[in-house]
């Protein structure tokens, strides 16, 4: 025989359910023994509470932590010395407690010898608690404020400084003091003792893990070989598993809930102990070993079970589940089906529709009104009325079908093109909101058409303005240099040349540079860092900056400028751009000779910048075309402008918050700027 024919043996097989239950067993007797010894010496007395060191041992933390609370409680109960200490004749250390002038204790303790011990706790009001141990108990020197239900750790001069007031207990007075400490030698018997009980609790741990350990590997091996027979790879099932799942789930908890319970409850009477009930130690953790090894075998079961995949088969629940799924599904395919052929049937043209609705409004007239009149007037009165109210309905009834054949029309003409078609004349109700509704789609579609043709437009003349400003100086660049590498020039004309060369790029520098500067605003890349700023001293100095190009247009600029500030809250690099670009173009496009106005103002809670001047051109265009893209009032484009820079002012003034608008009068041209004042809107 193989290696997998011994695995798959049941001799092997049973040998391995044995040694889970064995290990099992074992690894439950030594826990379980374990708690019972210390259990009967009182469990007061185990000083090991598994701490990695014995400086770190909460039998020590207590020690001092308990003795701090005592002698708080004491002062607090108005017990005096001698009576403190005949009731803590046990205490291993040291201690010592002055509140005021009552003291407890060896008052030769100082706080210096406290600290030079192996373990020490230095308490004063205020929650001083000096300690060389990871955490005390309880709350020393706290006082308990009723009112608040909290606990208060103060003086009494820190209690009238703060003005607090208790009403069960005073402040402490200022000189109190808890002194606890434990020497080495005071702590070697209990450090002794600690770790002789680490030695025993640990050994026993690591049998039970090891244990333990063996089972889980015992128990994985079952797992791969259960209902294997070495023979063939088919899944053999044994009597057991023929169980339906859920019988399985419930006799796995009962059994093993059962015996544990027991168990848990004997655990607790021996530790409580009240009833000495040791002798059923053994036969509890039997019974518990052989609930285990039922809930064992049940476990196996259900992954034979598993591996057969009759697992969906045997559970009762998951069948139910799935019947209701199917049964679920075909109810709501024959309810669609039926609703399909009801609507297809009754709905298919006007007149079974008009059919349908008479007759249902005629029924229910009827029965409403036999079960109202028929014991009044007889049935020839309700036949009567419902022949009166079946007119009526079929009346009113055909009025509604009109208008919404008209309705029907109407979206077909729609559809087929015909914008301008207006209903009129319709009825009240329904089908005159319907109507103003079909209109209103009419207008919305026409003026949707609008600006599809327009921006087609304004795409076309975009393409062909980029062309012609991207043209124009690159051939004069091309022009130039082609000159001055064929003609013998002079330096003055070569320089010349270079110049208008050097001019020429720098012209299409700007142009991609504005170009790119647009793009990122309008797709919100760019960033914007916003600030505090003053909007008449940035109009002040936009002023200032662009001087001498103002001066050498034969511009005059009237400033209205106030002298208080006016607080905004926007990007002041992007504003200061959005002013240089319109004081441009006041340069480039004002009259020769007349005024430019630039005024700053408050209106409504909006900080206002408006810039007007006298165009030098005939403006034939629109307000809201001028700050589109490429677009320029001077239509011959004999400028040196790139067609952004209101665009440019617009998008950044957007982006900052704030409001930009354009104007045409004539031949006054008015941009309007509004930020909301800060401090008076929400930035």
């Amino acid at each position: 025989m193989n290696i997998k024919g011994i695995l798959r043996s049941t001799v092997v097989k049973l040998i391995a359910f044995a040694g889970i239950v064995g290990c099992f067993a074992g690894a439950l007797f030594l826990v379980e023994n374990t708690i019972t010894d210390f259990a009967a010496n009182g469990l007061d007395q185990m000083v090991y509470r598994f701490e990695g060191d014995f400086a770190d041992s909460s039998y020590m933390h207590q020690q001092l932590g308990i003795m701090c609370a005592e002698m708080a409680n004491a002062f607090e109960d108005g017990m005096d010395a001698a009576e403190f200490s005949r009731q803590h004749t046990d205490f291993a250390g040291n201690y010592f407690g002055r509140m005021g002038d009552k003291t407890v204790g060896d008052d030769t303790l100082t706080e210096a010898a406290a600290k030079n011990s192996a373990f020490y706790m230095i308490t004063r009001p205020g929650g001083n608690v000096q300690s060389n141990v990871g955490m005390y108990y309880g709350y020393p020197l706290a006082v308990y404020d009723e009112e608040t239900g909290s606990y208060g750790y103060y003086t009494e001069e820190d209690a009238a400084e703060e003005g607090w007031k208790f009403n069960k207990f005073h402040p402490y007075p200022s000189n109190t003091l808890l002194l606890v400490r434990f020497t080495d030698a005071q702590a070697a018997p209990i450090k002794a003792e600690w770790e002789t009980q680490r030695t025993q609790i640990t050994g026993v741990l690591q049998q039970a893990i090891v244990l333990t350990c063996i089972a889980l590997v015992l128990f994985v091996y079952l797992l791969f070989v259960t209902g294997r027979k070495p023979e063939d790879e088919d899944v053999h099932l044994v009597t057991i598993d023929r169980l339906p799942v859920e019988v399985n789930v419930l006799c796995f908890w009962a059994v093993l809930g059962t015996a544990g319970g027991l168990n848990l409850a004997l655990m607790g009477e021996l530790l409580n102990g009240t009833n000495d009930m040791s002798i059923l130690l053994v036969p509890s953790i039997l019974f518990f070993v052989a609930a285990f090894a039922f809930a064992l075998e049940l476990t196996l079961s259900l992954v034979r079970v598993i591996k057969n995949r009759s697992f969906v088969k045997q559970c009762w629940s998951i069948r139910f589940i799935l019947w209701c799924w199917r049964t679920f599904i075909k109810v709501c395919k024959c309810i669609r089906q039926s609703f399909g052929k009801l609507r297809r049937m009754l709905f298919r043209d006007y007149k079974t529709r008009n059919v349908v609705l008479l007759f249902t409004a005629y029924s229910v007239v009827l029965a409403f009104l036999a079960a109202v009149f028929g014991g009044v007037g007889g049935s020839f009165f309700v036949f009567v009325l419902g022949a009166v109210w079946f007119l009526a309905a079929g009346y009113f009834l055909i009025k509604r079908i009109t208008g919404f054949e008209r309705i029907v029309d109407a979206l077909r003409r729609l559809r087929a093109g015909d914008l301008g078609f207006k209903l009129t004349d319709m009825p009240e109700g329904v089908f005159a909101e319907m109507a103003e509704d079909i209109n209103s789609l009419g207008d919305g579609m026409q003026a949707a058409l609008q600006n599809e043709v327009r921006a087609e437009r304004m795409k076309s003349e975009l393409i062909t303005n980029v062309s012609h400003d991207l043209k124009t100086p690159l051939t004069s660049i091309l022009n130039y240099s082609d000159l001055l590498g064929k003609m013998d020039l002079t330096p003055e004309e070569a320089n010349d040349y270079a110049r208008i060369i050097h001019q020429k790029g720098l012209r299409l520098k700007n142009l991609t540079s504005d170009l790119f500067d647009i793009s990122k605003v309008q797709s919100g890349a760019e960033q914007i860092i916003s600030e505090r700023l003053d909007a008449c001293t940035l109009a002040r100095q936009a002023l200032a900056e662009q001087d001498k190009a103002v001066q050498e247009s034969g511009l005059t600029v009237k400033a209205a400028i106030p002298e208080r500030e006016l607080p905004i809250w926007a990007d002041g690099r992007k504003l200061s751009r959005v002013l240089e670009n319109l004081i441009g173009n006041c340069v480039k496009y004002a009259l020769k000779g007349t005024r430019v106005f630039l005024s700053v103002a408050e209106e409504n809670g909006q900080a206002i910048i408006e810039l007007k001047n006298t165009a030098n051109y005939e403006m034939d265009f629109a307000a809201d075309e001028i700050t589109e893209r490429f677009v320029r009032g001077d239509a011959a484009r004999s400028t040196e402008g790139s067609g952004l820079g209101l665009a440019i002012a617009k998008s950044y003034t957007e982006a900052c918050g704030g409001t930009f608008e354009v104007s045409v009068d004539g031949d006054q041209f008015k941009v309007r700027i509004g930020f909301p004042v800060y401090g008076m809107t929400a930035k």
